[in-house]
């Protein structure tokens, strides 16, 4: 059946500070993140992400098709020539070949048009030694949290069990889940191998369960899942590659 062209997503800005603490304290976790090099954010919105890994990069580059959120993130550079924002399609983009020592991106391939081509330009602009990072939505965690759309309807937030029929999530979901073997399959063959692998369980600050806030003393909890013989069913896949 065929899949859904995933929408286009909200950036976690630094309202979600919990979110944006556990997303790059796993990044760093897996990656290393040499200092002097080149940066490439794929998907980089409000760019909130992009200047907390960007430290210590001489050069640093966030590309995004947003126009909205690409503005908030140029107001806040603008002081800062190391950093670059440029309005760009990830399946095209105007880099030269093996022009970056790391990129990342950060919930970014569920929602672009053309995944296979994003896999193929982002592997192009990576230099050979060089590192990829990605968090993705994870396909074992119980709950599709962007919602589904069958015709005409459309029901967001968070839908139960659906991530466990492959099938019908393709048809009906509006972003894409993933396992780390489906990362696999996109990068690979472009030359990648992958050398990390982690979770990051929930944070509960963002929107679509109403009982979220009544949830959020269970932070402590999810960062002991990640490490827990559980951890593969967290809500975000974290990937390292090499080239």
């Amino acid at each position: 059946m065929a899949e859904q062209i995933p929408f286009i997503g909200a950036p976690r800005s630094a309202a979600c500070c919990r979110t944006v603490e556990v997303i790059v304290a796993q990044l760093r976790r897996l990656g290393q993140f040499q200092a002097g090099g080149r940066l490439l954010d794929v998907g980089c919105g409000d760019g909130v992400f992009t200047q907390e890994l960007g430290q210590g990069f001489a050069e640093v580059h966030g590309v995004d098709v947003q126009e909205e959120f690409l503005a908030r993130f140029r107001n806040a550079v603008q002081d800062n020539p190391r950093f670059k924002v440029a309005n760009m399609s990830s399946a095209a983009m105007s880099f030269p070949d093996a022009y970056f020592d790391t990129i990342v991106t950060i919930e970014t391939l569920e929602h672009v048009a053309d995944l296979p081509g994003t896999a193929a330009e982002i592997s192009r602009v990576l230099r050979p030694g060089g590192e990829l990072l990605i968090t993705v939505p994870n396909r074992w965690f119980p709950f599709e949290n962007h919602g589904i759309r069958i015709g005409d309807w459309e029901k967001g937030g968070r839908i139960p069990l659906i991530t466990y029929w492959p099938w019908l999530h393709r048809r009906w979901a509006i972003a894409r889940v993933f396992t780390a073997r489906d990362l696999d399959r996109l990068f690979v063959k472009h030359g990648l191998r992958r050398t990390g692998l982690g979770y990051a369980w929930p944070t509960f600050e963002h929107g679509g369960n109403p009982f979220q806030k009544h949830l959020k003393p269970l932070f402590g909890l999810m960062r002991k899942c990640e490490n827990s013989p559980l951890r593969m069913f967290g809500s975000s896949v974290v990937v390292r590659y090499v080239k």
